[in-house]
């Protein structure tokens, strides 16, 4: 069976989460999917080696025995473009690949290849996504955010660089699909797309529970103290309130899984986060899963001690209210390996919405 190639038309357009639920899938389908990264450009330090992150999440969540430097053998350091455009030597790369690749397809006979951003990314070493599922003889999908004209000119030019290297692209898979534009994009894209000569193969709705993110993760991404409630920053987030205004005035804006961000001297906000996080007569409506005190201006001791008692987390940073909004507003995080929820609504999203049996029969051998 060929390799399949999950290639995208840009960032965040959700591979990695179509890639989680495939897996599943096909293992539920009785199945041996193995996953390769050849190319990674967000790098963490695993088992010894520089690893994609997303090679590091897969090989934790789906307990892949397979080596991490196999399922990641080349992570693109700070410097790495550079180097090789000085010296250019793409053959020592390629080997690497490919010998990974190797050990990896004598242990399964199905791979499910990530590439990194659209077709062209990685051509600046001689390592384009269109190369590399050329060099494995591996079959394309390609996933795109949903609308209608933006994703089929952004396949369109994916389209033209695989077809250059005779790579044969199975069909576009549609993520991220607005509720309200569903149906519209189900009749008109397939069209569309069989205009620019590929088809639709799925169409996977927006689900924003995929990109709540939690407290704790905050924390670690911009070292914020924790000030207390430790055990509970899994505490999912589902949109952020600045506190700036009167408590009357921020009741309004506050609703489900709600971050509260606020100066560590509005002591009237720290308590009706308090009186929100503990009430039972808005736990349907209303939840404060987490606050971010700002200016570095932690309570004094009578409101720190109400704060203790609670299980609400708390985050103390020294950035004023401004600088922590403007970096929460574009923030995005991958999945992660304990993020078991997500990985199991990948799954049904993807079982229910893409034809996974029109991919696999585009693979055999």
């Amino acid at each position: 069976m060929k390799p399949l190639y999950i290639s995208a038309t840009g960032q965040d357009s959700g591979k990695t989460a179509v890639i989680c639920g495939l897996i599943q899938y096909l293992r539920n389908q009785g199945y041996n999917p193995g996953y390769f990264k050849p190319v990674g450009q967000r790098y963490v330090q695993y088992d010894g080696h520089s690893i994609d992150e997303d090679a590091v999440l897969t090989h934790q969540a789906f307990g892949f025995e397979d080596r991490p430097s196999d399922m990641s053998p080349i992570a693109v350091a700070e410097g790495f473009t550079a180097q090789f455009i000085l010296n250019p030597d793409v053959s020592t790369l390629e080997q690497r690949i490919m010998e990974s690749f190797q050990r990896l397809k004598e242990k399964h006979p199905m791979l499910i290849v990530e590439g990194t951003g659209h077709a062209g990314v990685g051509s600046c070493f001689g390592l384009s996504n269109a190369r590399v599922a050329q060099m494995l003889g591996a079959n394309v999908v390609i996933v795109s955010s949903g609308g209608i004209g933006r994703p089929i000119d952004e396949v369109s030019m994916s389209l033209a660089l695989f077809k250059q290297y005779n790579v044969s692209v199975i069909g576009v898979i549609l993520n991220k699909i607005y509720s309200h534009k569903y149906e519209k994009i189900r009749a008109i894209v397939p069209k569309g797309l069989e205009l620019i000569g590929t088809k639709l193969v799925g169409t996977i709705p927006y689900d924003s529970s995929l990109s709540f993110f939690s407290v704790g993760q905050v924390a670690e991404e911009f070292d914020y103290d924790v000030l207390c409630g430790r055990e509970s920053l899994s505490n999912k987030i589902g949109h952020t309130v600045i506190a700036a205004m009167e408590p009357q005035n921020v009741l309004h804006y506050i609703d489900k899984n709600t971050l509260i961000i606020t100066p560590g001297d509005r002591i009237d906000n720290i308590l009706l986060t308090l009186a929100l996080s503990e009430s039972t007569d808005f736990h349907d409506k209303i939840c404060s899963c987490g606050l971010i005190l700002t200016g570095g201006l932690k309570p004094d001791s009578t409101i720190l001690s109400l704060l203790l008692k609670s299980t609400i987390p708390v985050l103390l940073t020294d950035e004023d209210t401004f600088t922590v909004t403007a970096k929460m507003k574009d923030l995005h995080f991958k999945i992660r390996s304990n993020d078991t929820d997500k990985i199991a609504r990948t799954y049904e999203l993807l079982r229910n919405n893409v034809d996974v049996d029109a991919i696999l029969q585009n693979l055999s051998a």
